[in-house]
């Protein structure tokens, strides 16, 4: 299933951790919002690896949540995503 992810985190180090993090596997659209395919068991990790980050920051929030079939292709942005992604058609 796809998920989103996107944060918000003031803290350039807390930051920083998040986007090592998720660069490794997830899909750039916005400087803060992600996107990856991942099973149900990998998104669990995934979320308690996100919510260990987040915990250092004072005032940082991350927002993870799976995408259905007609919700991915309901998905709008205007402009264009920071990578590209083979099969994604962001519209």
């Amino acid at each position: 299933m796809r998920y989103l992810i996107c944060y918000d985190i003031t803290e350039d180090d807390v930051r920083n951790k998040i986007v090592r993090y998720l660069e490794e596997f997830a899909f750039r659209l916005q400087y803060s919002v992600f996107t990856c395919d991942v099973d149900a068991k990998t998104a669990a990790a995934i979320w308690q690896d996100l919510l260990n980050i987040v915990a250092e920051s004072e005032k940082g929030a991350v927002l993870m949540s799976p995408l259905c079939k007609t919700c991915e292709k309901n998905l709008k942005l205007s402009g264009k995503p920071l990578e590209e992604e083979k099969g994604f058609l962001v519209v």
